[in-house]
């Protein structure tokens, strides 16, 4: 019954929003209104976004690793100013609001038998209570020559976004870029300070299995890992060297880029983000396209990832570096792709794998709920493809392998990888019309430290079950006009 009424509700949260557009990620559904003009008396007074997601896990498990039930939503309201004082000038605010509207069951008897574990990852707050988050509160200067953004926002950087989350992490950020010359854009910023979005718990427990290199290096523990004596919540904004979970402030993260793509086809990225006290990243990423007809290419990329600490080394000695390879055949109604990530074999394994603590995900073989590349010696395959059965039905399937890395649970040396880890992912989306977008989902998952309890026995007490795999259903629906 739970399920029922969490599709009637994203039912009729979509039909809120009038000849809105339905969109799909692949992982979650939501119902987009585009930018709509704000109109008073003739006088454009800016633009008003509308975002609406909703999301139900059917089933899992039950073994206390995956969340076998939870629900969620998203309310997104952004608006953003006409010109202020001058042309190109504006000012935005975008609210985030999320919530499970009671509908997630948070069984808190861990040793039961069965242990039915809610997806702590559907809200921005961890126990699922309605929380609003002025995620964007910025000003923007565009003209012909350049284009400033200054306060909260998002950051479309490799090394700044996690490609999946209900609610996106947020950035307090001063960035620049321009592209005077033809074919080559600059891009210069100072982060200061970032919010985690919803999915920043995952990202630490059952994702980064506590190691530090899924998106944050906090204590997925309630999301309460700083020796301060305070709590780190999802939604607020810290200091970065707070965020990373050090216990100590840093003057934040210095962002160069440069993006050519002067030649025909070829797209060429390098990146360099110098972290106060913590560490240096260099990012680089090349893709050639091929066309072989008019309706059918190829993409070529390499992408290479450097991590050094740098400084105070708050963070201990960093030396990680990651390489990767895809190739993917894109046709009109269906494409394949292949890729591969090759990190370093280090005998330190803890400075051999990624501090990964700000929210990145670049790598080409990362799943929905596997990100191993990032580990201390890993070689990880994915492959995969979609197919258009018909007219608004498209099935996809991915599977990543990602063998066993050096790096250990929690970082505790004692818990060495038992298994080769991997991910299938296979995604059913059926959009009969306008108005409806149906969407089955599903992960296949076993952890490298599957074999290994969560948490020990204790005086009277069971450990939770050492099964770490995964067999994960989500079912999305739609409805709008």
């Amino acid at each position: 019954m739970k399920k029922g009424i969490v599709l009637s509700l994203s039912a009729l949260i979509a039909t809120q929003v009038m000849g809105a557009k339905v969109e799909t990620d692949g992982r979650v559904l939501e119902v987009t209104k585009s930018k709509k003009s704000v109109v008073d008396d003739n006088k454009q007074l800016g633009t008003l976004n509308v975002h609406l997601k909703a999301v139900t896990v059917v089933s899992d498990k039950n073994n206390g690793f995956a969340p076998s039930n939870g629900s969620g939503f998203l309310a997104k309201l952004k608006y953003e100013s006409a010109d202020l004082f001058t042309d190109g000038l504006k000012a935005a605010m975008g609210v985030y609001a999320t919530g499970t509207a009671g509908l997630t069951e948070w069984d808190q008897n861990t040793q039961a038998q069965g242990y039915n574990k809610g997806a702590y990852g559907l809200a921005t707050d961890v126990r699922g209570r309605e929380k609003g988050v002025i995620g964007e509160l910025y000003l923007s200067y565009k003209n012909k020559y350049v284009n400033a953004k200054l306060g909260r926002q998002t950051l479309d950087t490799p090394l700044t976004k996690i490609q999946i989350s209900l609610v996106p992490n947020f950035y307090e950020a001063y960035m620049l870029d321009t592209d005077v010359v033809e074919g080559l854009k600059l891009t210069a910023g100072q982060i200061t300070r970032m919010s985690f979005g919803s999915r920043a718990l995952p990202d630490g427990g059952i994702i980064g299995e506590g190691t530090g290199t899924a998106g944050t290096n906090i204590d997925s523990r309630d999301f309460a890992a700083f020796n301060t004596g305070g709590q780190m919540e999802q939604g607020e904004f810290y200091n970065m060297g707070i965020a990373a979970g050090l216990d100590e402030e840093t003057k934040g993260r210095t962002v160069l880029g440069a993006t050519y793509s002067g030649v025909k086809n070829l797209k060429a990225d390098f990146w360099l983000y110098h972290s106060d006290k913590i560490a240096n990243d260099f990012y680089t990423e090349l893709v050639y396209t091929v066309p072989v007809s008019e309706t059918m290419k190829v993409d070529l990329s390499g992408q290479y990832l450097v991590q050094k600490d740098t400084g105070a080394a708050l963070a201990g000695v960093k030396d990680f570096n990651m390489m990767g390879a895809k190739a993917a055949l894109d046709a009109k109604k269906w494409g394949v792709f292949a890729a591969m990530n090759k990190s370093g074999d280090n005998d330190n394994a803890i400075a051999g794998q990624y501090f990964n603590a700000w929210g990145a995900d670049p790598a080409y073989t990362s799943s929905i709920f596997s990100r191993n590349a990032y580990r201390t010696d890993v070689t990880a395959y994915k492959v995969g493809g979609h197919y258009v059965i018909m007219k608004g039905l498209k099935f996809m399937m991915n599977y990543a392998n990602y063998g066993q890395s050096k790096s250990t649970l929690g970082n505790n040396l004692a818990n060495t990888a038992r298994t080769d880890a991997y991910e299938l992912d296979t995604v059913l989306v059926y959009k009969p019309s306008a108005e409806w977008t149906f969407k089955a989902f599903h992960a296949l998952r076993t952890s490298e430290f599957d074999g290994i309890a969560s948490r020990p026995a204790g005086p009277g007490t069971d450990p939770i079950s050492p099964e770490r795999q995964m067999s994960h259903y989500r079912l999305m629906a739609s409805y709008t006009f």
